[in-house]
């Protein structure tokens, strides 16, 4: 459940971060020569939030194994 939490989390932060470079409301890279590293960690954040919600539905859809009567 974490996973998942965290995951929506990471990509909403991506998107919003995203948005605002791509809508020019706020420049958040500065000098143009950084613009590549910033869509570069916004993807990597985005990359990482789908790899953990994809995580946290698998994890949650485990059935859990039920211990062997002793």
């Amino acid at each position: 459940m974490v996973f998942l939490i965290v995951g929506i989390v990471l990509i909403v932060v991506a998107l919003i971060l995203g948005g605002i470079q791509v809508s020019h409301a706020y420049n958040l890279y500065g000098a143009s020569a950084h613009k590549w590293y910033f869509y570069g960690g916004v993807a990597v954040v985005g990359v990482i939030g789908i790899v953990l919600v994809i995580w946290g539905a698998v994890m949650k859809e485990t059935p859990k194994q039920a211990k062997p009567a002793a």
